[in-house]
């Protein structure tokens, strides 16, 4: 779900959308893998950074800043896709405590912050 910065990035490109706004049907089949792919890595975050006792909760806050921006049906792709690799992952075990761990939480939610403005930025630009 988190990747509708990439969605949204990948498409603006070819064409800016009309009327509801950004959707998976506007990528080619290499882009639709791409962003697939990023939102299997945005739920290690999520799964990451909810071990360590610190829950991004990217999917609410995404679909907030993205309504309007993103076809709803695109949304819910990506949310059910995201929420398949959060139960994939659920049970694995994580390092919070090691300087590496921490290390790790610095870089994880630098990564979220970056997402969250990229994607409060192009949706302001498409509205």
């Amino acid at each position: 779900m988190v990747l509708t910065t990439a969605l949204a990035g990948s498409a603006r490109a070819e064409s800016r959308p009309s009327g509801g706004g950004y959707g998976l049907a506007l990528l080619s089949p290499a882009q639709h893998s791409d962003v697939m792919k990023r939102v299997e890595s945005y739920a290690v975050l999520e799964t990451f950074l909810k071990a360590c006792g610190r829950p991004p909760a990217l999917e609410s806050r995404l679909r907030r800043l993205v309504r309007g921006c993103i076809e709803p049906a695109t949304v819910n792709t990506l949310a059910q896709h995201f929420r398949r690799a959060l139960a994939a992952r659920a049970h694995h075990r994580w390092d919070c405590v090691s300087s590496s761990g921490r290390q790790m939480i610095t870089r994880s939610e630098e990564a979220i912050r970056m997402t969250v403005a990229d994607v409060t930025r192009l949706c302001r630009v498409s509205r």
